[in-house]
């Protein structure tokens, strides 16, 4: 009885079951959304019913569901890149409604919602804002088949540019990046609205960006990232010191789904192999929560585009005249030395056409990210982001060949070798905040901590001064880490009482921010730094070749305390008029406080027309690695009696060397942009925005050149200042100083269109930079050095003047054609790079200038399953290549003295290092394969 009592009641609690879900889903509306173009299924889509908080995403199949009462409504359909559609809906009961919907990809990307610039809840597309604004999707960024993301960025963004650098230490590893043609620490990076934090390495060879600290933009891994926001103005005022040229705001993926991309690639000249696979997958949480985690690979060959090596290996003939010597005797002289050396390499089978390495650097990359946020309540949320990055990198300095008997242990060595930097970069971070509305304020407190750090190991190396140990001695070094870490607390409000005043929008953000910046310099193992001989061998040099480690002396660990307030007013006084201002102070624990300030408004006389400016003032501080950093090796020199030691290098700006040279303490660089623009929609289908601005730069911190100890003029001098400071243990020394001022002027293009087409779609976006820097001002010099020529080439040369103004393109063009038919797509770009010029610390003969150049990249995709997509395509698929130095006069036996004018470095370099457009590798065709599910 029990059991049939049991059965019975089973059954009818099964069939109430039934009824009720099939009740449910009678009420329920169930879609899809498409790609209009391609018909795929679009992940991530935001659905929304139109006068409720209902809404969803779509899964990773393009599909959705709605819960719904019986009745009438209308559904807002959303998804970034995409025009917004609305689709109206009636709910039966008893029936199940179904709604698909295709989407049309917006235009360009002047149609997209702009994040950056503004903390108002007004939805701003770039035309509408007060600033300019880039909008790049990561549709985007994989289209450049490029896989650094500085790269990326650098074919889509004409603002913007960073070129890989070669023969230059730490820098072959970390691509400096720019705005506006100024330098990477004018730039300042957020993730997910967040300040990033700046890298370890700071820059003090002789490339673009020398003395400065920027962001590593490659620690980020290009899978995780939805979109980026460059904001092209000075933002000191909003977002703090760094920010004179501009913002790049990295917004992370959110949607769910799964979407992986890999690349297989090389150069036409059969190197720089890479390979890349990037996966992301995005988890709902609840109704409005997710979770999207990334993982990404890549490994990249080096490129080399060395030329025939013309000098001296074994035997050096390129030696200086005896007194008295006729130039006949003194060309034979060298002719028998050369003709030895000529016997030995022909010997020894010595190849002179590759000892180097000049090109890219070989990377290995590994990246993990994850970003999410989880509903606390129904108007508030916590939210969390970050990753870690591991990078292993392998570049080559200059060959140390036979002859030079002060760098090689030829027992070791006998026919020289090409020493090794290997460095182990180390990046992580992580953001965690809650935020959420009360009462009509938004609120916001977040919380993140990141860290960059830099190790250098030298390989195929040797300490000169363990010649003692002959093949034995040492070949690998640990030359010491760079680190920095910074913590950034922030909590703001903001309020929008435009309709309490009787305005469109009246928005008030007020904040606080608390910063941590902590730097660190270990010193690398002993046999890195020490000189081991120097009484039997004075000549010999210590320390690892190619990269002398950092010694305990350099060792330091500096941080300082920053503590800020900002408040932000936006309001649109009506339809026409758009007025932003902000203020912003903050406080350094270690040179005092700043404040900066913008005005900026907008006024829209019609669709097809309307004018934006701004004014402001901005400030950069300097970095915790420009006061800190040291760098100082020890040399011994003969000063007849006996033989010395001397230390030579890099000194503290806070040293005793740099107050006997009169070097006062660093303060911050502060700025005055100004910009006007017009922004102009005459048909919905076409989009311009002209902008021109001005930077006024003020004490420009820079690197300075050697000062060294002589006998006679300003060697003289120099001894004579060291010395009346009691510091005669010191040979040579440079620090970084508040040196010069600059103003840059120029002009942002961007037009988009997409013509109406009967099938397919086109997308067309012509994007142009115009700019010129120029040094404004006397050289500020230190208050104990003479106000000579010689000692301002010392402090800053005509080579570091041309860094700043002439070295990044003074142009920048870039046309984009992208089609798309069916399962068939296609991206054309054209991208003109300007002119660069390098110039010689001290002979003008010497100076290069460097045309521009136009490179075309092309693509072809094919979707060869609904899920799946094929592209095949090569970068600058004409195999051009930047201008060779013309400049190659290299010495000969014949040719000496006044007749030799060369920048090659005896025919090694073919390509100039200190000034790139878009770098020297050539074409690069690769094969890429997208998947989303």
């Amino acid at each position: 009885m029990y059991k049939n009592y049991f059965n019975f009641r089973f059954i009818n609690l099964v069939a109430v079951l039934l009824l009720a879900g099939s009740a449910v889903l009678a009420q329920s509306v169930r879609g899809r959304v498409m790609d209009a173009t391609t018909g795929t299924n679009l992940p991530g889509v935001s659905v929304v019913v139109v006068g409720t908080t209902t809404g969803t995403t779509t899964d990773g199949q393009g599909q959705f569901t709605l819960r719904l009462d019986p009745g009438s409504y209308t559904l807002r359909v959303s998804f970034i890149g995409y025009q917004t559609e609305t689709a109206p809906v009636q709910v039966t009961a008893g029936t199940t409604a179904t709604v698909n919907i295709s989407l049309k990809e917006s235009l360009a990307s002047l149609t997209e919602v702009v994040v950056v610039g503004s903390r108002s809840t007004q939805a701003r597309t770039s035309t509408e804002t007060v600033a300019p604004v880039d909008v790049i999707q990561s549709r985007d960024l994989q289209a450049t088949g490029q896989v650094d993301l500085t790269q990326q960025i650098n074919f889509v963004a004409p603002s913007f540019n960073s070129s890989r650098q070669t023969i230059a230490d730490g820098t072959d590893h970390i691509d400096p990046a720019t705005i506006r043609g100024l330098g990477p620490d004018q730039v300042l990076v957020l993730l997910n609205g967040k300040r990033r934090h700046n890298q370890a390495l700071i820059n003090i060879n002789g490339t673009i960006g020398r003395g400065s600290v920027g962001t590593d933009l490659n620690a980020i891994p290009a899978t995780a990232i939805e979109r980026i926001e460059v904001l092209r103005d000075g933002a000191s005022s909003q977002y703090g010191s760094d920010a004179i040229a501009g913002v790049i705001n990295l917004r992370l993926k959110e949607r769910p789904g799964t979407t992986v991309n890999a690349q297989l690639g090389q150069q036409y000249a059969g190197d720089g192999r890479v390979a890349q696979v990037g996966v992301n997958h995005g988890f709902k949480i609840g109704n409005e929560g997710f979770l999207s985690l990334t993982g990404e690979f890549r490994r990249r060959g080096a490129t080399n585009r060395v030329g025939d090596y013309t000098g001296p290996v074994y035997v050096n003939w390129n030696v200086g005249r005896n007194t008295g010597e006729t130039d006949a005797a003194y060309v034979a002289r060298r002719r028998t030395l050369y003709d030895q050396d000529q016997a030995l390499i022909q010997q020894n089978n010595f190849d002179l056409s590759n000892n180097m390495q000049i090109g890219n650097s070989q990377v290995d990359n590994v990246g993990f990210f994850l970003n999410s946020r989880i509903p606390i309540s129904a108007k508030a949320g916590f939210y969390a982001s970050g990753g870690i990055n591991y990078r292993k990198g392998k570049a080559a300095g200059f060959y140390r060949y036979p002859f030079q008997t002060s760098q090689v242990i030829a027992p070791l060595y006998p026919n020289g070798f090409l020493p090794n930097i290997e460095s182990i970069i180390n990046d992580q971070s992580l953001l965690v905040g809650v935020n959420g509305e009360s009462n009509g304020w938004r609120w916001d407190i977040s919380n993140v901590f990141g860290g960059n750090s830099f190790r250098f190991d030298v390989t195929n190396s040797n300490n000169a001064s363990q010649f003692a140990q002959g093949a034995s001695a040492q070949t690998s070094f640990y030359a010491g880490t760079l680190s920095f870490y910074q913590n950034a607390a922030d909590a703001s409000v903001a309020k929008d009482f435009g309709s309490q005043i009787g305005l469109k929008s009246f928005n008030v953000a007020v904040g606080a921010t608390y910063r941590y910046d902590m730097y660190r310099i270990k010193a690398g193992e002993e046999s890195s730094y020490r000189n081991f001989a120097p009484e039997a061998n004075p000549s010999r040099i210590g320390g690892s070749q190619v990269f002398p480690g950092y010694q305990p002396a350099n060792a330091i660990n500096a941080n300082r305390n920053v503590a800020g307030a900002y408040v932000d007013i936006e309001t649109d006084i009506n339809d026409n008029l758009l007025l932003n201002t902000a203020g912003r102070y903050e406080n350094y624990s270690d040179f005092g406080g700043n404040f900066a300030g913008k005005l900026a408004a907008r006024y829209k006389f019609s669709d097809a027309f309307s004018l934006r400016g701004t004014i402001s003032n901005g400030f950069r501080a300097p970095s915790l690695h420009q006061r800190y950093f040291s760098a100082v090796s020890t040399v011994f020199v003969s000063t007849g009696q006996s033989v010395e030691p001397r230390q030579t290098g890099t000194f503290r700006n806070d040293s005793p060397i740099a107050q006997a040279f009169g070097v006062p303490s660093l303060t911050a660089e502060r700025s005055v942009n100004y910009s006007v623009g017009i922004t102009s929609r005459p048909v919905s289908n076409l989009s311009i925005t002209v902008d021109a601005y001005q930077i006024d730069i003020r004490d420009r911190i820079i690197y300075s050149n050697q000062f060294s100890r002589g006998t006679s003029g300003a060697g003289l001098i120099v001894a004579n200042i060291l010395n009346g400071a009691g510091q005669q243990e010191v040979n040579s020394a440079q620090f970084f100083s508040n040196a010069v001022n600059t103003r840059t002027r120029g002009i942002d293009v961007v037009i988009a269109t997409s013509p109406r087409l009967n099938q397919g779609s086109l997308d067309l976006t012509l994007a142009a930079n115009f700019n010129e820097t120029k040094l404004t001002g006397a050289i500020q010099r230190p208050t104990n050095l003479p106000n000579d020529a010689t000692f301002g080439n010392f402090l800053f040369n005509r080579q570091d003047s041309a860094r700043l103004t002439s070295a990044q393109p003074r142009s920048k063009l870039s046309l984009n054609v992208n089609y798309r038919l069916n399962k068939f797509g296609a991206v054309l770009r054209f991208t003109r790079f300007g002119e660069v010029v390098t110039l010689d610390p001290a002979n003008a003969l010497l100076d290069e200038v460097f045309s521009p150049k136009l490179v075309t990249d092309f693509n072809v995709s094919y979707r060869i399953l609904p899920s799946i997509n094929l592209t095949l395509g090569a970068n600058n698929i004409l195999d051009v290549y930047p201008d060779k130095l013309t400049k190659n006069l290299y010495p000969t036996p014949e040719r000496f003295g006044a007749a030799v004018l060369d920048n090659s470095s005896f025919g090694r370099f073919i390509y100039s290092r200190a000034a790139t457009q878009f770098g020297f590798n050539g074409g690069y065709y690769f094969l890429n394969v997208s998947a989303s599910f």
